[in-house]
């Protein structure tokens, strides 16, 4: 049940983002603006879904989506999914306390690749934090650019920190994060 349920929320989301503003410039990286049916969707299924839009210069890219990993207060990289990057995309990325789920939403279809999550924040940690890019981004190649984190700390009397994407220097016990990272293409 649960499956077609998200399978249901993955057409629903490619549905409602085909039909997208085109006013994204070059170069620039946003939150996609999600339909009020898909959010109606979302809630019944109790996913945090996070979308983002981006377009290039029409160059040739790679994008890498970055999964970091806090444990104990030192943030580990592994490289989650690796490929070419259109000049225009949409995607998704989806965190639960056991798993990570990077999804490409396209007009003909999404796609999902996922991974193990390691630590669960919320029930590791007194006190969370939720945070994710709301606004627009310069894409500068190279330049890894935070999209969403999760951190927690063990009952701390330190204020959490605002600046959620310097999430290596938060001094949080344990925490995820997911960046994305845009390359130029090496030519053959």
């Amino acid at each position: 049940m649960k499956k077609l349920l998200l399978l249901m929320l993955s057409l629903t989301l490619a549905a409602g983002l085909c039909g997208c503003e085109k006013g994204l410039a070059p170069m620039q990286l946003r939150a996609a603006p999600v339909s009020e049916e898909t959010r109606q969707v979302l809630e019944l299924t109790d996913n945090e879904l996070t979308l983002w839009e981006y377009r290039t210069d029409g160059g040739a890219y790679d994008i890498t989506m970055n999964f970091w990993v806090c444990r104990d207060g030192s943030w580990e990289k592994a490289q989650f999914y690796p490929g070419a990057a259109a000049s225009e995309g949409r995607f998704g990325v989806h965190v639960t306390s056991t798993k990570v789920e990077y999804i490409t939403l396209a007009e003909d279809g999404t796609c999902r690749y996922g991974t193990d999550c390691p630590v669960d924040v919320t029930s590791q940690s007194g006190t969370c934090s939720y945070s994710s890019l709301t606004g627009e981004s310069v894409i500068e190649p190279g330049v890894e650019i935070p999209l969403l984190a999760r951190l927690g700390w063990d009952e701390s009397s330190d204020p959490v920190p605002t600046d959620w994407q310097n999430f290596q220097d938060s001094g949080c016990d344990t925490g995820v994060a997911i960046t994305v990272l845009f390359t130029e293409t090496a030519e053959s």
